[in-house]
């Protein structure tokens, strides 16, 4: 995704009304949303963050990194959307990436259950979304308007 078309795609999210942005790690055990992104670069921190519907009925799970000083979320655990941005080198753009588990450990079941349908539905909503206003490229690939642009201007695709 170009900026352009990370800023439709952070906006369809938002209006959504219960979709927040979370970073990938914090200081403390409560992740506060965020408003704006920093401008994407081969720092991790400013390409990987956790979209989140508040209205589904599972916790946040996060853990706490002793090595590194700070928390992390559990994405498998909890009800969250891994959204990796798409970044720009040397006129080259990277790929980004949406990507959740639809199943978590149950430690009352001890087992593998499924993540309520609620989270399910909104997950392809977000997909459908993108399938309809992007252009599919490859199997896995889809572009937007301001990354046919890039293209177009003599970018690259990796």
């Amino acid at each position: 995704m170009s900026r352009e078309d990370e800023d439709v795609f952070l906006s369809f999210l938002r209006s959504m009304g219960s979709t927040i942005i979370l970073p990938t790690r914090s200081s403390t055990s409560g992740f506060a949303s965020l408003d704006t992104l920093p401008e994407a670069s081969e720092d991790l921190a400013t390409r990987k963050f956790w979209l989140q519907n508040t209205s589904i009925n599972l916790p946040l799970v996060t853990e706490f990194d002793e090595e590194a000083g700070y928390y992390l979320i559990n994405g498998f655990q909890s009800p969250v959307v891994e959204f990796l941005r798409s970044f720009t080198t040397s006129k080259i753009m990277l790929p980004g990436r949406l990507e959740a588990d639809m199943t978590y450990f149950d430690d009352n079941r001890q087992d593998l259950v499924s993540k309520p349908v609620e989270f399910k539905n909104w997950f392809d909503s977000i997909e459908h979304w993108i399938r309809k206003n992007y252009r599919h490229l490859t199997l896995l690939t889809y572009v937007g308007p301001g990354t046919e642009k890039f293209q177009w201007e003599g970018g690259l695709l990796h």
